[in-house]
C-alpha cells in the first residue's frame, strides 16, 4: 500500500509539475500566491449619500450618483500582511472588505463596550484604525495586537497577554473609558490613544499638531460615521 500511494503521489507530482510548466505566467502567479499562504485584507472604498430626510446611506461602491466618496481606501494596491504592518501608515488604513475577522470579534467588543460604557462603533473605529481587526499585528514601535497596546500600556492594564484578543480589546476599551472621561470628546481620545495623554494636555486639549496623529483622528472618525449604520 505505501508503495502504490508513493507511485500516485509522484504521477501526481509529475501532471502538477507539467502543469505549473505549461500555464500562462499570470495563471502561475495566482496558483502560487494561492498556495504560498500569504495572509491580506482586501478594502473597501466607502461612499455616503445623505436622502431628503437626513439619513445617511454607506456603501463600498458608487451606487448611483447621488453617492459621494466619502473615505478612500488606498491599499486596493497594496493590501496589509503581517509582512508589511510594521510600516503602517494611518493614510492608507482602511474598512476590510472581508468581514470574517470583524464578526469574529464583534461579541468581544460588544461585551468590552457594555462594561466600560463605550459606543461600540467607537471600539470597532479604533481597533479598525490600529489593527484592521489583525490580533497578531505588531507595529514598528512594538505596540501589539488588536489594539495595539504598547507594552506599558499592557502592564498598566494587567495584561498578560496582548495577543489575546479578549485582553487586548478589554485593556484597550478600559482605556478608552479614561480617556473619554478626561478629554470629554470621542476627538481627543483618539488623539490621546494614538500620540498619549500626555500630548494632548502639552497642547492644551487640541489635537497634536503630529500629521500621523491627524491623520489617524480623521480616519478614527470616518470609520465611527460609517460604523454607526453598518454594524
Amino acid at each position: 500500500m505505501m508503495k502504490f500511494s508513493n507511485r500516485v503521489n509522484q504521477k501526481s507530482n509529475d501532471r502538477f509539475n507539467i502543469m505549473l510548466s505549461s500555464a500562462p505566467r499570470c495563471i502561475l502567479s495566482c496558483i502560487l500566491l494561492c498556495l504560498s499562504g500569504i495572509s491580506f485584507i482586501a478594502t473597501a472604498d466607502i461612499y455616503m449619500y445623505i436622502d431628503k430626510k437626513g439619513n445617511k446611506h454607506f456603501s463600498e461602491r458608487k451606487e448611483d450618483k447621488n453617492y459621494t466618496l466619502l473615505l478612500r481606501s488606498d491599499t486596493n494596491k497594496k493590501p496589509h500582511s503581517f509582512r508589511n504592518w510594521k510600516a503602517k501608515s494611518y493614510t492608507n488604513i482602511s474598512i476590510p472588505r472581508n468581514k470574517t475577522l470583524q464578526r469574529k470579534y464583534h461579541p468581544i467588543i460588544i461585551k468590552a463596550a457594555e462594561k466600560n460604557q463605550l459606543d461600540p462603533a467607537f471600539l470597532h473605529a479604533i481597533i479598525t484604525a490600529e489593527s484592521a481587526y489583525q490580533s497578531k499585528a505588531i507595529s514598528s514601535a512594538g505596540a501589539q495586537g488588536l489594539m495595539q497596546l504598547m507594552p506599558e500600556t499592557a502592564k498598566r492594564f494587567s495584561v498578560t497577554d496582548s495577543f489575546d484578543p479578549i485582553q487586548n480589546i478589554y485593556a484597550g476599551a478600559l482605556y478608552l473609558k479614561i480617556l473619554l472621561k478626561e478629554f470629554k470628546t470621542r476627538e481627543l481620545a483618539a488623539a490621546a490613544y494614538n500620540a498619549g495623554e500626555g500630548a494632548v494636555r502639552k497642547y492644551k486639549r487640541q489635537i497634536p499638531p503630529y500629521p500621523e496623529t491627524q491623520k489617524y483622528v480623521s480616519k478614527v472618525l470616518t470609520f465611527y460615521q460609517y460604523y454607526q449604520h453598518n454594524l
